[in-house]
Parts: structure tokens; sequence; C-alpha cells
């Protein structure tokens, strides 16, 4: 799915390209135990809240029955997130008996003092602030309490919001225009000299800036297949095989993948593509992605 937690980057063709699949997440041991530590913490919180005998009156729900985190979810189930906690007996008379939002996060030193100076958590971070927005809005909740962890001293800060109802109109919009198009927005791509980019591995470069094709053939990035977000379950369809596409399946793509042309690095030819082959031209050179079933000189399967 595309998610509550990344929307509010500004960068729409990076969330375009893995909503499709198309660009590599392999993470390596650092950042999966620095993942791992995010996720120890917020579940610390939320014990630290339901064990803690100063917050009398307090109650928390931070799972449903099934034993998984609070999840929303909307345009199908294709834009979705699961958010920490919900809390009641937070906030002053009258208005104790409120469900409010609860959001954890961590940091290191350095960004949580950066937080602290500023003393406002929704200028610290854009896609925090559009986050918790974007879950408030979909439960009806009208308030958030923030909570931030320095993971150097466990030191806290914490910060009750209020619901802004134009940031949450502003995320429905943008995740709506990035789940319903059927290309990348190359016009949001970052610079190559944009620090954000300097770090990335080659073959992320690459295959963000359309110098090569993604490394993986999958369904959600060929042309026939189109997410559904009038109906439940995150739905993806597919106009050639008439059916909706399991999750696994989706996986694993099919003899019959055509990739999305906006993928393909050369001009692409409509009036001489079919059902079964799309046509490109590289210079003077014409050449085809077909299925596996058509062959001929410059017909390439996926």
């Amino acid at each position: 799915h595309l998610g509550f937690s990344v929307i509010g980057d500004d960068d729409e063709h990076k969330q375009w390209m893995n909503f499709h699949w198309c660009l590599p997440n392999d993470f390596d041991g650092r950042m999966l135990r620095l993942f791992d530590l995010g996720n120890r913490i917020e579940d610390q919180v939320v014990e630290n809240i339901r064990d803690s005998k100063e917050a009398t009156g307090v109650s928390i729900a931070s799972h449903g029955k099934d034993g998984n985190q609070i999840r929303a979810s909307t345009l199908g189930g294709h834009f979705a997130g699961s958010c920490d906690g919900w809390l009641r007996g937070v906030l002053p008379e009258p208005d104790q008996e409120e469900v409010i939002l609860l959001e954890v996060k961590s940091a290191n030193d350095k960004r949580w003092k950066e937080l602290e100076k500023l003393g406002d958590y929704e200028l610290w971070s854009e896609t925090y602030r559009w986050q918790i927005h974007g879950y408030m809005g979909v439960f009806g909740l009208t308030k958030c309490m923030v909570v931030v962890v320095n993971k150097n001293n466990s030191e806290i800060y914490s910060e009750v919001i209020d619901y802004n109802e134009s940031v949450w109109e502003r995320a429905k919009e943008k995740a709506e225009r990035i789940i319903c198009s059927d290309a990348p927005p190359k016009d949001t791509r970052r610079s190559e000299k944009d620090w954000r980019m300097k770090s990335e591995p080659d073959l992320y470069k690459d295959i963000y800036y359309g110098r090569r094709l993604p490394e993986s053939v999958n369904c959600r990035n060929c042309k026939n297949i189109k997410p559904l977000t009038t109906s439940n379950g995150a739905t993806w369809y597919c106009s050639r095989s008439n059916r909706a596409i399991p999750f696994e399946e989706q996986k694993l793509g099919c003899k019959d993948h055509l990739w999305i042309p906006e993928l393909v690095n050369a001009d692409h030819m409509p009036e001489r593509s079919t059902e079964d082959s799309v046509a490109y031209r590289v210079g003077i050179i014409d050449f085809y992605n077909s299925t596996s079933e058509v062959s001929g000189e410059y017909h390439y399967s996926s």
C-alpha cells in the first residue's frame, strides 16, 4: 500500500515507483536493527502508559481483536497505515473522556534536541505532520498526543496537537493522484545533486532516473494491471486475465508481463503497439516488448 507514514514526502515520483514495486528496497543490517529498535521503543511507551501508577484514569488501546496494530485505510485499502494507539483520559475536564490519537517516534540525540529547541512537532517533520493528520482524519479524531523518545538517553518530548482538516484533504488528494496515475510523475523527481540522492546506491539511482528497468518483473509494474479504489482489500485487477490478482501472485508476474511504457528508456509508439507487443524506438532502431508467445527479430519479453 501507499503508507500514511510516507505521504508527506515531497517526492511523488519515488512514492509512485515504490507503490509499483520498481525501486530496490534492500536494507542492510544496521538499518534493520534501527527499524526494530524503533518498534521496540513504541511498544515500551505503550506499556509505560498502560502500567503507570501515575496515569490514573488513562486508558489505551494499541491493538485490535486480531492482535495487530489499529489499522487505517481508504481509497480501496491502497492508502493505509497502522497507528500506535488511542488514548482516553489524557485531556483535562470537560474533555477527559474524548478519545485521541497516540503517535510514538524515536530520534537520535541531535534530532531530538532540534525538536526540543523548536517545541513544535509539526515544524520538526513535515512527513510526520501529514501522518498524524491522516490518522486523525480517517478515524474522526480531533487531537493527537505525540511522544518522541531520545534513543541516546530515553528523554521524552510530548505534545498534544489539534486536527487540521486541510492537511488531511491534501493528503487524500495526493494519495489518489499517485495511486490512480498510470505513469510515474517525472516532474517531481529530485535532482541528482540533492543530498538525499547522493547516498543512494547506483542501482537505485539508475532505476529512479529511468536509465534502466526495475530488477523485479512483477504485476505492479505491468501495464495490464490497475489498483481499484472503489472496492475493499487493496485490489489489483488485471485487464488481460480479467481477474483480481492475489498479493503473493503479484510478486511473481507472469509470462504475459509487459512493462509500463513510461518505465522503458525509449520512445513509445502506441500506434504500432498491439495487445501482445508494445513498440518502442531508440534512434533508428525499432523494438518490441512482447509476451512470451510472440517471437521475432527485435521482440523481447520482459
